[in-house]
């Protein structure tokens, strides 16, 4: 015969919606410490030194698919930088940087040391490093290597 058990004791352990309530908890207090431990402005200088990595590596593709002597390259300002294309040793008119809607592009609030950094036929570089706000951009003097 069966045996019906009426009572069945104390349990011990933790239901889904307790694990649930503690998850959604924990989440909310990382996105908390992760907003107020991120900066903007270092996100936002890390974001355009990304995009001018980009550019110069564009500058750097057009300069190797081109005529020679012709040379392409980045010509930054104090707080913009354009793509520039030098005929024989004189500069043309400014080119329309990729996914860009004007030949400028600007990073009002970060500062840069101004330069012009050229690239031959080969990919080489005229220089090694640009200042980007806080951030060195180094180039591999040969190779032209943009890490």
């Amino acid at each position: 015969m069966m045996e019906v058990r009426k009572g069945m004791g104390k349990r011990s352990g933790v239901t889904l919606l307790e694990v649930i309530a503690v998850l959604v908890i924990a989440a909310i207090l990382a996105a908390v410490v992760m907003v107020r431990g991120m900066s903007t402005a270092d996100v936002n200088l890390q974001s355009e030194v990304e995009t001018l990595k980009s550019h110069l590596r564009y500058a750097q593709y057009l300069a190797m698919n081109d005529i020679p002597p012709n040379q392409w390259g980045i010509s930054v300002g104090g707080s913009s930088y354009t793509l520039v294309k030098f005929d024989g040793g004189a500069q043309s008119s400014p080119y329309l940087l990729p996914n860009e809607s004007s030949a400028t592009h600007d990073f009002s609030p970060i500062s840069a040391t101004p330069a012009t950094v050229l690239f031959d036929e080969w990919g080489s570089p005229n220089m090694t490093s640009l200042t980007f706000g806080s951030q060195t951009i180094t180039i591999t003097a040969n190779t032209g290597f943009i890490p």
